[in-house]
């Protein structure tokens, strides 16, 4: 694995033929979406998470998986340290069609990178394979468990010195990215913690499918009109994404707007994670484990799923996990699923970070409760 500023040089397999799953809305439970393609540069670079001090663009040499002989991938990646030296480093993973930018927000107030560094943690922000401005490998290939692969390779370069010697690693991820955080540790055991926002076990299904078929081909998009997103890398339409992600009575100024500009693509092979994957993860987790969830989220809180209270959300998930996995929630009131882009992200910045360092909630944060008493 390799750490670059500058893109490796890919070979192209042939192009695998498409596949329509888009039908199989029964899937729709397992959260994701999206299409088969060639591999395919990335369409364009992002920019830098923010023109703040100690970041820097630091890209991997990833593989698929650990077979001898798998095509390399780049795998874009920012590298940003506090103002004083750290051993613990956060690894933030997006949502399905986000990407890094989720983390950075629109202003200085739902800017969660801004408040992990200042809490003293430096962050990797990472545009997920064939999101942003990572390479695009054939849609079928990237799947929950292609990622979760991904991300290991990512988590041993920040411990062996490829991009950082970081003693304590902390995977923070929004939904989908949830699901790959999950999936990472369950498979391979290197994390120290894990912070899982937007995401629960019991979804609102008619919810999820209704998003699922607001879903059409990337290439169709305006948004992605001059980059030729590959077959099979679709995104969601124009205009739909507010009713999904968004509480419009708080959503911060702007975020519509910017939501819809900075969206990215998701891939079929998503589409392969089932719930049973799920909680086959959360049942080989034994690190601490965060949930963070927005009372309003349109996918997965609801009238006989409540979201209200941290009790709420305990009683939720706490079959889902081994005895021994220390568990906590907090919830935001009046904020949707994409909690970064809402008015009380702040609050949830805050939870997160005392959580993380053990401290106790300042006053008018929700606090975090413990599930296991």
């Amino acid at each position: 694995m390799l750490s670059n500023t500058t893109p490796t040089t890919i070979p192209s397999p042939r192009r695998p033929r498409t596949r329509h799953l888009l039908t199989r809305l029964a899937l729709a439970a397992a959260l994701i979406l999206t299409g088969v393609a060639q591999a395919t540069p990335a369409a364009q670079a992002q920019p830098l998470p923010a023109a703040r001090p100690g970041c820097a663009r630091h890209d991997l040499a990833v593989t698929l998986t650990a077979t001898p002989g798998a095509v390399p991938y780049r795998l874009a990646g920012w590298l940003c340290r506090p103002a004083h030296a750290t051993t613990t480093v956060q690894v933030l993973i997006p949502g399905l069609t986000y990407t890094h930018r989720y983390w950075t927000g629109l202003d200085q107030r739902t800017d969660y990178t801004a408040t992990a560094l200042a809490g003293g943690d430096a962050v990797y922000l990472i545009d997920r394979i064939s999101t942003g401005a990572s390479d695009r490998p054939p849609a079928d290939q990237v799947t929950a468990t292609t990622e979760a692969t991904v991300t290991h390779q990512v988590i041993r370069a920040l411990r062996d010195g490829t991009i950082g010697r970081f003693t304590r690693v902390v995977s923070v991820g929004h939904s989908y990215g949830s699901v790959i955080a999950m999936a990472e540790a369950a498979t391979y055991h290197d994390v120290d913690a894990l912070v899982l926002t937007g995401l629960l076990h019991d979804i609102r299904l008619d919810e999820m499918t209704r998003f699922i078929t607001d879903l059409h081909p990337a290439a169709a998009d305006p948004k992605f009109a001059d980059t030729a997103p590959p077959d099979g890398y679709m995104t969601t339409r124009p205009g739909s994404r507010p009713g999904y992600f968004l509480n419009p009575q708080t959503a911060a100024r702007g975020a519509t707007g910017w939501d819809e500009q900075t969206k990215t693509t998701a891939t079929t092979g998503e589409l392969t994670f089932t719930p049973d994957d799920e909680l086959a993860y959360s049942r080989a987790i034994t690190v601490p484990v965060l949930f963070v969830m927005g009372a309003t989220d349109a996918l997965f809180c609801g009238t006989g799923q409540p979201c209200t209270t941290t009790a709420d959300i305990c009683q939720r998930e706490h079959t889902a996990f081994p005895n021994g996995t220390p568990l906590a929630a907090v919830t935001v009131p009046r904020t949707g699923h994409s909690l970064n882009l809402h008015r009380a992200a702040p609050l949830a910045f805050t939870a997160i970070t005392a959580w993380l360092h053990h401290q106790r909630s300042a006053s008018g944060t929700p606090p975090v409760s413990s599930c296991r008493r």
